[in-house]
């Protein structure tokens, strides 16, 4: 017989970033959180490659330590099919490379300093609204609160529409260097995607690609042995590129993070953009107990759209032109954007967190015309869907 847990204000399933942060958030203002986390530990296995601006860590609020921290990274190399290549200058932009497993559970500290009880092994069932609660059952217990906390990732999404299959490996090699991340296109080798390279060291790199209707393990193992690198470590994993769901709100069900597709439709990055949804839904799931009025949840979506929806927007235009493209068209996008001018401008100008607006606005309008018509051949309708995000 399954023990039966009750009075608590919020449960929240899932006990990653945007999970922890919005727990976090409730508790400290007043209420009690249960977090149920299926895994055996927080922080294990690692969701990501944890590449991130500083200014996320000060928005989250987690101070950069050595713990944390595993890189600094400086510059970017992005490879085309035929070997062009684009530099990029980062070191305005102080973009850091997480150690994911310490990163979690800093979080998790901070958030049962707040007064959260963390429970891990710990799978959630079944959720199911009854007499304006929520129940909540596990392999053991059975949990009842006003207000749930989806933040189960990706495994709530409809898989083929909103997620792709990724190879995450950890390499020891000497061909990158420790400051450098490496972008490499190629529709060949990974349709609609790219293989990256995220330097952790002099090295140690985590080196990623994702996609689906191929293998992406064995592409990788390819491509590791033409540099003649050695894998110490391989990964399955997903990645959010759909963008956001429709409702991130169903009855008392919230969802956060991956789980309300709160993930760049590019990159399938989220830590930043997932880890505000969670503090946004902290801040108006404590305004809404505190007054009594269930509608102040909504303003968490309203708040999160509005910081994210116009970044997201383009980003998954931008995704859709990529699937498009054959290796000839992305040695020409190569060509046009690889004027000095426009690149020192993306390395002075651009924005690690808002990224691609910036990048329009550097462009300017002949070179996002020309870019435009080499993605999809109609050089009207892709301006006008570039150029009606970045106002």
């Amino acid at each position: 017989m399954k023990n039966l847990k009750t009075d608590w204000d919020v449960i929240t399933v899932g006990g990653s970033v945007s999970g922890l942060l919005a727990a976090k958030g409730i508790a400290e203002a007043g209420f009690t959180v249960q977090v149920l986390e299926e895994d055996l530990e927080i922080g294990i296995p690692e969701r990501c490659d944890g590449l991130v601006s500083m200014k996320c860590l000060e928005t989250i609020g987690i101070a950069p330590t050595n713990q944390i921290i595993q890189n600094i990274i400086k510059r970017a190399t992005l490879y085309s099919p035929s070997g062009l290549t684009i530099e990029l200058d980062a070191s305005r932009q102080k973009v850091l490379v997480l150690n994911r497993s310490q990163f979690d559970r800093e979080l998790a500290k901070m958030a049962s300093r707040s007064g959260v009880d963390i429970k891990v092994e710990n799978r959630v069932t079944k959720k199911m609204e009854k007499d304006g609660k929520v129940q909540v059952e596990s392999k053991s217990d059975v949990y009842t609160a006003k207000w749930v906390i989806n933040a189960t990732g990706c495994s709530s999404l409809p898989k083929r529409k909103m997620t792709l299959q990724a190879a995450k490996f950890e390499v020891f090699g000497n061909w990158f260097d420790s400051d450098r991340v490496e972008i490499y296109f190629d529709q060949m080798k990974s349709p609609g995607y790219f293989i990256w390279v995220i330097p952790i060291s002099s090295d140690t790199a985590k080196v990623g690609i994702a996609g689906n209707g191929f293998n992406q393990f064995k592409i990788l193992d390819k491509f590791i042995a033409s540099k003649k690198g050695a894998v110490v470590k391989k990964t399955a994993a997903q990645i959010v590129v759909g963008g956001p769901i429709e409702n991130f709100i169903s009855g008392r069900i919230v969802s956060v993070g991956d789980a309300a597709g709160q993930a760049k439709p590019t990159t399938g990055g989220g830590i930043y953009s997932g880890g505000v949804g969670g503090m946004l839904a902290g801040k108006y799931l404590g305004e809404s107990l505190s007054s009594g009025d269930p509608s102040k949840v909504k303003e968490y979506e309203r708040a999160w759209r509005n910081l994210f929806s116009k970044e997201f927007g383009l980003l998954f235009q931008v995704r859709r032109i990529l699937e498009r493209l054959d290796n000839d068209n992305i040695d020409k996008m190569f060509k046009v954007a690889s004027t000095s001018d426009i690149l020192t401008k993306i390395s002075l100008e651009s924005d690690f967190d808002y990224h691609s607006l910036a990048l329009l606005k550097v462009l300017g309008l002949k070179n996002i015309f020309q870019i435009a018509n080499i993605a999809t051949g109609d050089k009207l309708e892709s301006l006008r869907s570039l150029l009606r995000l970045s106002k």
